[in-house]
Order: structure tokens, then sequence, then C-alpha cells
């Protein structure tokens, strides 16, 4: 089956790295900005309020939420935490991992809704192992890696542990920019018929 890409447009309809990225680090920021006035989820919503629609608003919701799960998890592995604390912590995460699967899956639908409004994928070329929103999900996960590490780079000046923090950016940078790299080239091979996504839903153990 030949497929048609003349009405996709990835750079308006599609994630592309050179957009995504920028709007992945200023929901980074923004947070940072803002993080002695989050506490809650809701305080997290109010304090960066998205600043895009479509894919982009998916992708700036998914940092959001994986961003401030990071936190919610440094909080659960404070020291001297009591029972209280981490009871409230572990709600908290398992109400934000449930957040970040609905927004993959939305991304991943509104992804599927685009290629199929330009006759794609070819479900008979090979299919991708993973979904495109699951890329930009560990984009944004390695996007906070290299943020908190930069940060703790910024304080190793003339320390032992300098060294090996800079190794960990260079790598952590690295793994970020050939994943990115990895999502534009799937996109270009749905749009060229040499492979096809499909689209599934993510399925929870545990309830909500």
């Amino acid at each position: 089956m030949t497929q048609n890409d003349n009405n996709l447009d990835p750079t308006r309809d599609l994630p592309r790295a050179e957009e995504l990225l920028p709007i992945l680090w200023r929901i980074v920021d923004r947070w940072h900005e803002a993080e002695s006035a989050i506490g809650s989820w809701e305080d997290a919503v109010r304090a960066v309020q998205p600043e895009h629609s479509g894919w982009a608003g998916y992708a700036e919701l998914l940092q959001l939420i994986n961003t401030f799960q990071w936190h919610e998890e440094d909080r659960s592995r404070v020291h001297d935490a009591g029972d209280e604390v981490l009871a409230s912590v572990k709600r908290s995460i398992d109400a934000s991992n449930a957040r970040r699967v609905k927004t993959i899956d939305a991304l991943d639908v509104l992804i599927w809704d685009v290629l199929q409004s330009a006759g794609l994928p070819d479900l008979d070329s090979p299919m991708n192992s993973e979904s495109p929103a699951s890329i930009v999900d560990r984009i944004s996960i390695l996007a906070l890696k290299l943020y908190h590490i930069r940060e703790e780079l910024s304080t190793a000046g003339g320390t032992t542990a300098e060294e090996d923090l800079h190794e960990r950016v260079e790598g952590i940078s690295g793994q970020m920019d050939d994943l990115a790299l990895c999502m534009d080239q799937l996109f270009a091979d749905i749009a060229a018929g040499r492979r096809h996504m499909k689209l599934y839903r993510q399925v929870k153990v545990y309830l909500d």
C-alpha cells in the first residue's frame, strides 16, 4: 500500500525536536522560578500555566507532570520524613502517575488523528516498538535529569565530583539529542510509509 503524505505538515501538526526541546526547557525553568510557591499539583497548574495548544500543549503538560512528580519523589527520600508525610507523598505520586499515563495517551491520540487525516500510517510497513508520546515522555525526564545535574555541577567547583558530573552532563545531553533525533526520524519514516505506529491504551495495574 502506498501512502500519500501531501496533507501531512510535520512542521505544524506533529512534534519536532527543534520546537519540542525549547518548550520542555521553558516549563522546567518556569517551575523552578515558581518553586517556592508550589506545594501541590493545583499550585503547579496555577503557577505554570500552559502557553500552547495542540501537541505542544500536551508536551507542556507532560513536562509539568514529570517535574512535579520528580520533586514529590524527592520529598519521599527525605531521611526524617514521618509516616504521615510518606503516605501523603505516595498518594500524590500515584495521582501524578495517573495524570502522566492519561497525558501520554492523549498525545498519542492527537498524533494518530493527524496521521489518519493524511492517510497514514501504512500498516503494511514495519511497526515501531515505541509510541511517539512515549518518546516525548522519555525526553522530558532526561531534561529533568540534565537540569538537576547541572544544578549540582554549579556548586561542585574544585571537588572530586566535578569530573563525574561533567561526564554525566555530556552523556545525558547526548542521549537527549539522540532520542529527539529518533523522534524526528520516526515521523519522517511514517510519512514516507517506511514505519508505522500502533495506538495503545496504557493499562495501570493499581486503582487511581
